[in-house]
């Protein structure tokens, strides 16, 4: 229903504006879209997009996953890499785009490293308080009646763990895409970020709109995905 509302606010505002350089109504945007789509034209930005943020998306997960693990086990860890953390997730996108360019140059390096550093620290923290949620008498009771040690990991500690990274990768969806496209904008060579940057350039609004409805889709594609991974494994 509110996705409805949306819409019908988004076609009676446009309508008022009257004009489609400044606000292309829903139904000539999605009449783009699907002209992108039937033609061939979006696929070769969407994969190069998908390719680099999934890239980005599991190097923090896997860089996450570890760290929070180290920083929740040993206090010297923590104490460590916590500023590290914290330097990383205060730091402003914009100023990692900067360095991105000036290091790399335009291309696909820069979008993969600022999907990373945006979602690591967030990975990180979440995985840092799944391991402080963790039983520590269910840890010493499993070592007192000798249960093996991968036992113990898999079944307490990734126990406990696993709704954290869950909630962890739920927020980072979120952020996924916004930071992936935002970063082709500023510093790619391809993607449906640098598609919108030439759509920019060249005064085709209906042409942002449709690739900014197409991240949307990608947004709502993640959290559908998750979900029914997070029903499955719940059970």
């Amino acid at each position: 229903m509110g996705i409805v509302l949306i819409f019908v606010a988004w076609q009676i505002v446009s309508i008022w504006i009257n004009s489609q350089l400044l606000l292309p109504s829903p139904i000539d945007t999605f009449k783009r879209l699907s002209q992108l789509i039937i033609s061939g034209r979006i696929f070769p930005p969407l994969l190069n997009t998908l390719l680099k943020a999934m890239i980005g998306f599991f190097m923090a997960l896997a860089a996450g996953f570890f760290t929070g693990f180290l920083m929740g086990l040993n206090k010297v860890f923590y104490e460590l890499l916590r500023p590290l953390i914290s330097v990383v997730q205060s730091v402003p996108i914009i100023s990692w785009l900067a360095l991105a360019m000036l290091w790399w140059g335009v291309g696909d390096k820069g979008p993969i490293v600022i999907v990373f550093l945006t979602l690591f620290p967030i990975v990180t923290l979440n995985v840092y308080e799944g391991v402080l949620n963790i039983d520590k008498k269910l840890v010493e009771m499993a070592k007192i009646y000798k249960v093996k040690r991968s036992r113990i990991f898999r079944d307490i500690y990734l126990g406990s763990v696993f709704p954290f990274v869950v909630s962890a990768i739920s927020v980072s969806t979120g952020l996924l895409w916004k930071s992936v496209a935002v970063a082709e904008f500023m510093a790619g060579s391809r993607g449906i970020g640098v598609e919108i940057a030439w759509a920019k350039s060249k005064l085709e609004t209906v042409d942002v709109f449709a690739y900014t409805v197409l991240l949307v889709l990608l947004g709502i594609a993640s959290e559908v995905f998750l979900r029914s991974i997070e029903r499955k494994f719940s059970y």
